[in-house]
């Protein structure tokens, strides 16, 4: 298993790393573990929610008027979560980067620098900070499936504008 919370060992990983069988796009979808550990939540959350809406038709527990909104609201959550979830995706073609409604030319960046930064107040995890020449900041979470490769491609790109530091 990779433990990229260190950082000299990202840099050591990331100047060994070659590119093989060079593309001309390349599709980064989200980490399979980050999305078993967000499909739980999910899960659970339906469950609640549903069981609720059983007692409340089977008639053990009374279904008023804002427990069925509750539920719906809670439902749509999970349905709305679960699509953007397993629709993440990441796309770099022709040294663009396409994220979702976000679009990067290589050629545009200013700087780019890996960061591990607080997620919330108990957990960290690595970011790609994208500076473009229109000083626009642009922060990548790297919950993502092969982020060696990625990494690669922008630094192959953007070459020395890239840094790796911790904060």
């Amino acid at each position: 298993m990779n433990n990229f919370m260190n950082i000299e060992n990202l840099k050591n990983k990331l100047d060994k790393y070659e590119i093989k069988d060079e593309k001309s796009k390349y599709i980064f979808r989200a980490n399979f573990k980050y999305m078993i550990s967000s499909s739980i939540f999910f899960i659970i959350i339906a469950a609640i929610a549903i069981h609720s809406l059983y007692k409340g038709i089977s008639g053990t527990e009374r279904l008023t008027f804002i427990k069925i909104i509750f539920i719906v609201i809670l439902l749509g959550y999970v349905v709305v979560a679960v699509f953007l979830l397993f629709n993440f995706k990441i796309v770099i073609e022709n040294n663009e980067i396409f994220l979702r409604k976000i679009h990067i030319s290589m050629e545009n960046i200013e700087s780019a620098s890996v960061k591990i930064m607080r997620v919330n107040s108990s957990k960290v995890d690595k970011f790609l900070e994208i500076i473009t020449k229109d000083k626009k900041k642009i922060q990548i979470r790297l919950n993502i499936n092969n982020e060696l490769l990625f990494l690669k491609l922008i630094q192959n790109q953007i070459g020395e504008k890239m840094d790796i530091k911790s904060i």
